[in-house]
């Protein structure tokens, strides 16, 4: 990720946020296609199916490393003078990290939560599980580079931020309510809390993005996106034990628990980027000064 941030930059100096908006479009889009040969190999269940699906699935990552090597180079950032770890330095930007990181743990709500959900609590049918995660990655793969568009300021990402939260409330609970219904209703609520929650993932990942771009120097993009993705290799690591336990073993009260703490998480961002976004100014203008 460290890497990537750099070569994102190069690509598209002006707007690297919109850019990386379009990369997760066709990232989801790989994912809706990716469904369909997955689900074939579950279907099928053989020994066979699930070593085609393997063999695959490398075969694609030789392509994509093919691809990468006729990218052309990226020449390395100016030399700059002053401490190495200027990145972890950065308090504000340390404390939009960790808030990007609790936030993260969105991810695993429908990747994991929700499949458990389906088949221990509701009477929704299990197809539906590969119905949800098409329904994200569709809304995602369409819609992802527009919002990005959208949020182009510290300020922008901090209310997206903010609402992003409050959709991960109102899916959470929507979500809870879905246990002890019929069939079609608890379908047809799950659905709609997926789309709800798209949407604020949709909001989330546009200002993660641009906080994460716009409020580091350039000098040292490579340093503090490698620290901001720190934020989300945390929820990598937690989040699938914080969301089986609230949703799964608390049941109810933990989806809604879970959805509160997102939104107070994402009322604690616009704050924290207009502390950053000083410091940010801040240390510009000392640059600017030092400047021969």
């Amino acid at each position: 990720m460290a890497a990537r941030a750099p070569l994102i930059a190069h690509h598209s100096p002006d707007r690297p946020q919109e850019f990386r908006g379009y990369l997760r479009s066709v990232s989801n889009i790989g994912i809706s296609l990716g469904t369909l040969p997955a689900g074939w190999a579950i279907q099928v269940g053989t020994r066979p199916a699930y070593l085609a699906l393997i063999l695959g699935t490398a075969a694609t990552f030789l392509g994509a490393a093919a691809i990468a090597v006729l990218l052309p180079p990226t020449p390395p950032a100016p030399a700059h003078s002053g401490p190495r770890w200027t990145a972890l330095r950065d308090i504000p930007y340390v404390i939009l990290t960790v808030l990007d990181g609790l936030m993260a743990v969105q991810f695993k709500v429908l990747t994991i939560a929700v499949p458990l959900w389906i088949v221990a609590a509701t009477a929704a049918p299990h197809w539906l599980i590969s119905a949800t995660m098409l329904v994200n990655t569709a809304i995602v793969g369409l819609f992802q580079a527009r919002t990005a568009r959208g949020v182009d300021t510290p300020a922008a990402a901090g209310r997206a931020m903010r609402r992003a939260g409050t959709m991960f409330l109102l899916s959470c609970t929507v979500i809870a309510f879905s246990a002890d219904v019929p069939r079609w209703m608890a379908a047809t609520m799950l659905l709609a809390a997926v789309v709800v929650h798209t949407v604020g993932e949709l909001w989330h990942a546009a200002g993660g993005f641009e906080l994460s771009f716009a409020l580091a120097p350039p000098h040292a993009i490579g340093q503090y996106q490698g620290l901001f993705g720190m934020g989300m290799s945390a929820s990598e690591f937690l989040g699938p034990a914080l969301v089986t336990t609230l949703c799964i073993e608390w049941g109810q009260f933990g989806w809604i628990a879970l959805g509160g703490g997102l939104a107070v998480v994402g009322l604690l961002v616009p704050p924290a980027a207009r502390a950053a976004e000083r410091r940010a100014a801040s240390a510009a203008g000392s640059r600017f000064q030092a400047a021969p």
